[in-house]
């Protein structure tokens, strides 16, 4: 993990952790979830295109109203569009991405790189044509618990475009 990754990650933990803190019951003790204990499921052919795999680290919380999971996509492979109504951030762990937000141009993302959707835009991420990628997405939830809303699967045509060199 570089340096600049390493402050940026530690800076967002502090933040939402200070939140939590003053959310929490002072009697509440920390938990600690070991690696081998997080739960890997393949992504849904009615969320994703492609091979991807969800590494579930944290469920949203009475503190901190958000979960947390890696996100690995093999090359090709990715989201449909979808929104999120309290928005997400995903940070770039490995590899190379594509992400676009509905009627913009996409973007090429790559380790480190952080990406902000506000809550309500549609958007959707994955790996570049020649590329797997990772990202660790966090993501906030509504008062129901609902933290996505899928809609329709990006085109082969419309990732052509976006995958261009």
């Amino acid at each position: 993990m570089n340096m600049k990754f390493g402050v940026l990650m530690a800076t967002l933990l502090i933040s939402i952790g200070a939140q939590a803190m003053s959310q929490e019951k002072a009697s509440a003790s920390q938990t600690i979830k070991k690696a081998n204990e997080h739960q890997i499921f393949g992504g849904s052919d009615q969320s994703f295109t492609g091979v991807v795999h969800v590494e579930l680290l944290t469920d949203d919380t009475e503190g901190i109203n958000a979960s947390s999971a890696y996100v690995s996509f093999q090359a090709n492979a990715r989201s449909f569009w979808h929104t999120h109504p309290k928005g997400q951030y995903l940070v770039v762990t490995q590899g190379e991405g594509v992400v676009q937000e509905w009627g913009k141009a996409a973007e090429k993302v790559t380790a480190g790189d952080v990406i902000y959707c506000p809550p309500g835009v549609k958007h959707w991420h994955g790996a570049s044509g020649h590329s797997a990628m990772t990202h660790l997405a966090l993501t906030g939830a509504d008062e129901n618990g609902r933290n996505v809303d899928w809609l329709e699967p990006v085109s082969e045509q419309e990732y052509q475009l976006a995958d261009q060199d």
